[in-house]
């Protein structure tokens, strides 16, 4: 194909006397490099954009474009997009079998991408949606022989946000959070305690996910103005090298009041509650919350 001398005009939309529609980003918090067409009115990654546009990454790489980081500490709200399906729609079949299978109940929440096949994530910001995680149900592999499981929607700035949390007053009485590290892991945990404590609205929890082990100085600050404000900070990573990192950076932020792990490496949360069913995991959960003596660095059972 004939390529133009700049990418700042889109290339799928191909819209617009003026050669100013497309903006290319990394985000500081992830490195996550993705691009917003003003025309088109959507985000695309680089693979999806040079997809769309008939373009290789060879191809992409030769153009002469723009390149500017995602703005510090801004989100974007976002059009919901169509192929994102709620759970009791009969084309969201494939969503309700996997989440059967790792023992999750399909409640509100997660919904079904229907291009990616994965279930989705959405993130709000001050009741605003703001971006989206999909977990595809069968993991892409690349041309490099990489095996994917998670997708991002463009544009989402992860290291801003939490899973099952939009920054805002809690809508219950809520007297303590849990943060993990994945999105399925806090829905396991929160599935647990809202049966355990008879609902939704009677349990003093609120489980959330940082989407990831690397939790940016965002949730950090977050979770430390949680603590501040009284309310009791568990933070439940995996029993992994990248989850003993995370905790000795919200410990020595001083962000938590407690932790608790699985004690497995093998076994992350959702893997636990599966296993156990959700009545005596949240009982073993509740039981394996320790207290951080942030001063000393040491803990005791709490």
């Amino acid at each position: 194909m004939n390529l133009p001398l700049s990418t700042k005009k889109c290339l799928i939309c191909n819209k617009g006397k003026k050669n100013d529609t497309l903006y290319w980003h990394c985000d500081p918090d992830t490195a996550d490099i993705w691009c917003w067409c003003s025309k088109c009115s959507r985000g695309y990654s680089l693979q999806q954009y040079c997809t769309l546009a008939g373009l290789s990454l060879k191809q992409f790489l030769t153009l002469d474009f723009d390149f500017q980081e995602a703005r510090n500490n801004e989100v974007t709200k976002m059009d919901w997009p169509r192929h994102f399906l709620p759970l009791a729609d009969p084309k969201s079949k494939p969503a309700i079998e996997y989440l059967a299978a790792r023992g999750i109940d399909p409640e509100d929440g997660m919904y079904y991408d229907t291009n990616r096949k994965g279930i989705v994530f959405p993130y709000y910001m001050e009741q605003h949606f703001v971006g989206a995680q999909i977990r595809l149900i069968e993991p892409w592999i690349d041309e490099e022989g990489t095996v994917r499981k998670i997708d991002t929607m463009p544009g989402t700035r992860l290291g801003l946000l939490f899973y099952n949390w939009n920054q805002s007053k809690f809508m219950t009485d809520i007297h303590g959070v849990i943060i993990t590290e994945g999105a399925f892991n806090a829905i396991a945990i929160q599935q647990s305690l809202n049966r355990a404590y008879g609902g939704y609205m009677k349990n003093p929890w609120k489980c959330m996910a940082a989407s990831g082990s690397g939790a940016s100085a965002h949730q950090v600050e977050m979770a430390k103005e949680l603590k501040e404000a009284g309310i009791k900070v568990v933070l439940a990573p995996d029993s992994d090298e990248a989850g003993m990192k995370m905790m000795k950076k919200f410990i020595a932020s001083d962000a938590i009041t407690h932790y608790a792990l699985t004690g497995d490496d093998k076994i992350d949360w959702n893997d636990a509650a599966k296993a156990m069913g959700k009545a005596d995991f949240a009982k073993w959960l509740i039981g394996s919350i320790k207290h951080v003596q942030s001063s000393t660095g040491s803990t005791r059972q709490d």
